[in-house]
């Protein structure tokens, strides 16, 4: 995978996942807003919120499903965005950026600002590891040497 390849795929995984967000908040919002009641709880200031289980109910919560399947293909996009630029990075003689990704990226499964941080470094700063592969592939042209006459001398 190529960096450009790379970059494309990371930008449409953050642009899927955050229409799946979208779509996941609204009808998160509109059932909460719309389709039951907030009945006040045994405790003090607490409500439990009873679902009137009808049509809108169903719709909205099919909506939040919808917007959940959207926002997990944000982020297998992003996954395999980040796979492809591991794999991008490995065959480079300096590991400094593989090494930055992989460590990265781990720890954004804990932390998910850091994976963020690693990638948007990588598509700003990063090598492209296929296109220095196809720089040390290409092979040298021969050079020509100059063929010189020497007439002889008078």
């Amino acid at each position: 995978m190529t960096k450009s390849q790379v970059t494309r795929l990371w930008v449409l995984g953050i642009i899927v996942g955050v229409v799946g967000f979208i779509i996941a908040g609204i009808s998160v919002g509109l059932m909460l807003a719309n389709g039951g009641q907030w009945i006040p709880a045994a405790a003090p200031n607490n409500y439990d919120f009873v679902p009137r289980l009808d049509s809108y109910f169903w719709t909205t919560l099919g909506f939040t499903i919808v917007g959940g399947v959207v926002m997990m293909a944000g982020a297998l996009a992003q996954l395999v965005a980040w796979v492809g630029a591991l794999v991008n990075t490995y065959p480079l003689a300096d590991k400094t950026w593989f090494v930055i990704l992989l460590v990265g990226g781990l720890i954004g499964f804990a932390f998910g600002l850091a994976q963020l941080a690693v990638m948007v470094a990588y598509l700003i700063a990063g090598p492209d590891g296929k296109a220095t592969q196809r720089e040390l592939a290409t092979p040298a042209q021969p050079v020509e040497r100059p063929t010189t006459t020497f007439a002889p001398a008078r």
